[in-house]
């Protein structure tokens, strides 16, 4: 049964690829009975656009005017569809995931999906939320604030697993090369890069399992302490 809070309460969990923050999150918000909303499968649902119209990054100009003319809508935080059509699969493949990052670093396409991120948030009784910068723009005001992380080696083995699922055949270099570069993109970005924000709780999840992670966070919120560090706290 889910928990019940007497009041609204936000969530942002934070992180760079592969460290398992989607999963976790959704699984928050399942234990919580709050909504889910995965950040990332928007910035996905872009790119995937982008490279249907074979748009040119550099073509900011071009890019403005298919984001005013783009339907993007998430389905219970879990399916994801784009013009209407269901491309919960297909964000995933690995032509998108090359490409999201480049994509999310363009000033046009994160203003756009930021200010779509807050209006949900806004419109949410309770809400957990993934993403790479949802405590230190979407959602400063978060009353609990997590960063998941894990060694770039562990994060790859996850995602070439999660790839693995879905019928996908890359060897691990080619998925390290991938989780590096984009950790290089998402941390150098002049638009609300990838940062560990003043208290949030870093948890390292290299060594703990799924259901570990999601208890520790449970337990955070459960307590209901309402007090957040000066600085980050790292376990």
């Amino acid at each position: 049964m889910p928990d019940t809070f007497k009041r609204k309460i936000k969530v942002a969990i934070d992180g760079p690829a592969g460290a398992g923050k989607s999963t976790v999150a959704r699984e928050i918000a399942r234990r919580l009975g709050c909504s889910y909303l995965d950040t990332g499968a928007m910035y996905r649902a872009v790119t995937l656009k982008l490279i249907r119209e074979r748009v040119a990054l550099a073509d900011l100009e071009r890019i403005e005017a298919i984001l005013m003319q783009t339907g993007l809508d998430l389905e219970n935080g879990q399916r994801v569809f784009l013009d209407g059509e269901d491309v919960t699969l297909e964000i995933r493949q690995p032509a998108v995931s090359k490409l999201v990052s480049p994509v999310a670093a363009i000033p046009a396409v994160r203003s756009r999906m930021v200010a779509l991120q807050r209006e949900i948030a806004s419109r949410s009784t309770s809400i957990v939320m993934d993403g790479r910068d949802i405590a230190s723009r979407v959602m400063p005001d978060a009353d609990y604030s997590f960063y998941l992380d894990a060694t770039p080696e562990e994060r790859a083995r996850r995602r070439q697993k999660e790839l693995m699922g879905q019928g996908l055949e890359l060897s691990i270099d080619e998925v390290t090369a991938g989780i590096e570069e984009r950790d290089r993109i998402d941390s150098a970005r002049a638009d609300s890069p990838l940062v560990i924000t003043p208290g949030a709780l870093v948890i390292d999840t290299t060594e703990f399992t799924f259901k570990e992670v999601v208890a520790l966070l449970l337990d955070v919120i459960r307590a209901e302490s309402g007090c957040a560090p000066d600085a980050a706290t790292s376990i």
